[in-house]
């Protein structure tokens, strides 16, 4: 199942989008006033640009292989059980993160949040000066 402009109404109730359990396989987009996104449970392998305005995102138990760039506003990160191989920057603001249950190279929590992302920018830097 898809969620497009044409039905994403089915799954919001004012800031909260909620289609978990529905065998989502691909979600269009998440309109930009969302500040609660349940998506659990579900197939998909990829999610769209999430809005600026997101406090709550739950992901886990998909097939998703990353994640998109995550707002600043974020507090609550659940994207256990998927297939993820690294995660962007995370928030510092972050207040609960569980990310076990993928194939991520290192373990990553709440105490570790900086140190991973120094990291990023490393990588991001190196990526920039080497050919």
């Amino acid at each position: 199942m898809y969620i497009t402009k044409y039905n994403i109404n089915e799954f919001i109730d004012g800031t909260t989008m909620d289609c978990s359990y529905k065998g989502i396989t691909h979600i269009d987009y998440i309109p930009d006033n969302i500040k609660y996104l349940y998506c659990y449970n579900n197939k998909l392998t990829k999610l769209p640009k999430l809005p600026d305005s997101l406090k709550d995102l739950n992901c886990e138990n998909n097939k998703l292989t990353s994640l998109p760039k995550l707002p600043e506003s974020l507090l609550y990160l659940d994207c256990s059980c998927n297939k993820l191989t690294s995660l962007p920057k995370l928030p510092e603001s972050l207040g609960h993160l569980y990310c076990y249950n993928n194939n991520l190279p290192y373990k990553v929590n709440l105490d570790s949040i900086k140190k991973h992302n120094q990291l990023i920018i490393r990588k991001l830097i190196l990526s920039k000066i080497c050919i």
